[in-house]
């Protein structure tokens, strides 16, 4: 064997190892793609496996090799879910650090009837991070009984982003939307 075509196999061995992880992660999100349209378009309760396999054209078994059951799909689903929109929020105000900076620094300068009106948006937003997490307690996937609460500190712990992350900042953009999503996903339980 001459070195080029050793050197060959190792690269063609090297890439089959790195590629069964990406395959299995295209199959799992192939698997999501699919119980999201269906649990989105039937309900969660109407919704089968079955289903689920037919539109993928492959067996139930399949399904079964990624997730233990429809259960463990939709908390897939969920985490997701809650994930991404918390990583959304994070991006916001990443992007609009002067922004929050301003606002919390100097609310105190607002007329009354602005502070009370800009107060009730803020309210909003925790209702509305709140009812996200209620809705994965209901459905079982976050145990803890006072994790709506949470949605407050969760809030928080967004708008402690800008005290983290500004420029010149030595912690990157996507480091610091990790760790704050990381954090409140662990508020509730989850992750």
């Amino acid at each position: 064997m001459t070195k080029a075509s050793a050197g060959s196999k190792r690269s063609v061995q090297s890439s089959g190892r790195e590629l069964k992880p990406s395959v299995v992660a295209y199959k799992r999100e192939r698997i999501l793609q699919e119980a999201v349209t269906l649990f989105f378009t039937e309900g969660y309760a109407a919704a089968t496996l079955d289903m689920v396999a037919e539109r993928l054209k492959v067996t139930k078994p399949f399904l079964y090799s990624y997730y233990r059951n429809k259960g463990h799909i939709l908390s897939a689903i969920c985490e997701i879910g809650v994930q991404e929109s918390l990583a959304a929020v994070a991006n916001i105000i990443i992007d609009r650090y002067e922004y929050i900076t301003i606002y919390q620094r100097e609310m105190m300068n607002l007329e009354e009837s602005d502070a009370r009106r800009i107060l009730r948006l803020r309210h909003q937003f925790d209702l509305r991070v709140a009812q996200m997490v209620e809705a994965c307690r209901r459905e079982g996937f976050v145990t803890l009984d006072d994790a709506p609460e949470m949605a407050i500190w969760m809030g928080g712990l967004l708008s402690w982003i800008t005290n983290c992350y500004g420029p010149g900042s030595k912690r990157s953009r996507e480091i610091i939307v990790k760790q704050v999503v990381h954090a409140c996903m662990r508020l509730i339980g989850l992750g």
